[in-house]
């Protein structure tokens, strides 16, 4: 059995079906052993819904055993199914239906397609946004957005495409039209605060006065940040990492505080983050 199908009691409902369905669509399969519809529908369900253990959990009752639910949910009949999201039923059959059905069913409790895949699409934004292509990338994210919504993926390019153009008060006013659901998911979080550190930061002495105060007090941590913090604001990454390991050796427990402040803020699958972690980690066992 996938690990997103469960077996739940009366006892568990509220922690693994309402609790659960705040973070992910949980469908509750009601069935009972001696019921020949249930024995046709379970395993058509198990089958799809054990595809996509990111998006849902499959939580299985049998109402022989848990009699208190299905008079709580008013259960006449059986195969019963429901669907959970943020502690409310959103949706729901009874008897036998197709699997092209079952798709449906699931896709309109979710708001999204099942599983849908988009590789290839992401592979050439990921290209463009390399080659600094990006009013073409900005162009391809916005029609890919208008037509699935609910992509995170794409949000987040998009957001980096803007940060990309300098343009953060319009990725910021973007991110925050966002539904509040999307708004909850930590890519997201971590590029909002991204942006308001980048805003916080462009306030100031430029990179080339910071560099002269730097060459009469070369030891001095707090310029040091400050140049970090401007390259980062100018996203610069690159820049700002190098500068803060090249004074790692002198200030170790400092600088490596304020480094990691960065790679949470960018997360852990930055292509950045991944490159300057292992630099950062080659000095600190070195």
């Amino acid at each position: 059995m996938s690990e997103n199908i469960i077996d739940v009691n009366e006892n568990e409902f509220e922690d693994k079906i309402l609790g659960a369905s705040s973070d992910k669509l949980v469908v509750v399969d009601f069935w009972a052993p001696w019921c020949g519809p249930c024995k046709q529908l379970t395993p058509i369900l198990e089958k799809i819904i054990s595809a996509a253990p990111d998006k849902i959990i499959m939580a299985k009752v049998n109402i022989d055993e848990n009699q208190q639910i299905a008079a709580q949910l008013r259960i006449q009949s059986i195969p019963a199914v429901f669907a959970f999201k943020d502690k409310n039923v959103v949706n729901g059959f009874q008897g036998v239906i197709t699997e092209k059905e079952i798709v449906k069913f699931l896709e309109q409790s979710l708001g999204e397609k099942l599983n849908e895949k988009f590789d290839d699409f992401y592979k050439e934004i990921d290209s463009l946004l390399n080659e600094q292509n990006f009013s073409i990338a900005k162009e391809k994210l916005e029609y890919f957005i208008s037509e699935n919504s609910k992509e995170v993926n794409a949000i987040c390019s998009y957001a980096e495409c803007l940060i990309s153009m300098r343009e953060e008060g319009a990725a910021i006013n973007f991110l925050n039209s966002l539904d509040e659901d999307l708004n909850k998911d930590e890519r997201i979080k971590k590029i909002i605060k991204r942006i308001n550190l980048i805003k916080e930061k462009k306030s100031g002495p430029s990179i080339d006065e910071l560099k002269i105060k730097l060459t009469k007090e070369p030891k001095n941590l707090e310029i040091i940040f400050k140049i970090a913090d401007a390259y980062f604001a100018e996203n610069n990454i690159n820049n700002c990492f190098d500068i803060l390991l090249e004074h790692y050796p002198q200030n170790k427990e400092e600088v490596k505080k304020k480094i990691l402040s960065f790679f949470d803020v960018l997360g852990f699958k930055n292509e950045s983050v991944i490159f300057y972690r292992k630099k950062l980690s080659g000095m600190m066992f070195s």
